[in-house]
């Protein structure tokens, strides 16, 4: 349940962290079987910056959590459907908002209710937040080559959180999953 906790930053979800001074990530605390267990990371190629987030649960998720990753992926998918040069930043944020409402998620969807973030994504290169941001009040056309990580995240306040998250380039005609690693929830 960590997962579930809220963030210090603009983020959609925290951490308990390894101390109240900087309550993000992980904690000392064991994990549990059957909890979602997300795993956000980051890597480094020749200077350039990935990021990508991967589920996994000891055992098998209650049913809630698999829904919730099950609706993460649809938005994912959504928005990615819409990635072209010329496409707007924020009419994609707002598009996956109202897909995570028909999906039953208004309250939950990128962060706990009343704390949601504000992007459905952010630009990563030489650094791992950049230009562009998927976002709300961020209204500006993507490019060819821009490169950004999406990430829809639900997060249950005091339960749990899941996602999924891939860095994409745009293409000429759509966009590139650079991080293409499997997409299901890895049970150990």
């Amino acid at each position: 349940p960590t997962g579930g906790i809220v963030s210090q930053s603009d983020s959609p979800m925290g951490g308990l962290g390894l101390s109240p001074a900087f309550p993000v990530g992980a904690s000392l605390r064991p994990m549990k079987a059957h909890e979602p267990i997300v795993v956000d990371f980051g890597t480094c190629y020749h200077g350039y910056q990935a990021d990508e987030t991967r589920m996994f649960s000891i055992g098998k998720m209650n049913d809630k959590f698999i829904d919730a990753y099950k609706a993460c992926r649809e938005i994912h998918d959504a928005a990615l459907a819409e990635v072209r040069p010329g496409a707007d930043c924020e009419a994609i944020f707002l598009n996956s908002v109202r897909l995570a409402e028909k999906l039953g998620y208004k309250e939950s969807y990128l962060g706990p209710p009343g704390l949601q973030t504000c992007f459905l994504g952010h630009g990563i290169g030489l650094e791992l937040n950049e230009f562009p941001f998927i976002a709300q009040g961020l209204a500006y056309p993507l490019e060819q080559g821009m490169t950004f990580a999406l990430e829809p995240k639900i997060v249950f306040a005091g339960e749990g959180a899941v996602g999924i998250e891939n860095t994409v380039v745009v293409t000429g005609d759509g966009c590139e999953i650079l991080t293409p690693l499997e997409q299901e929830i890895f049970e150990v």
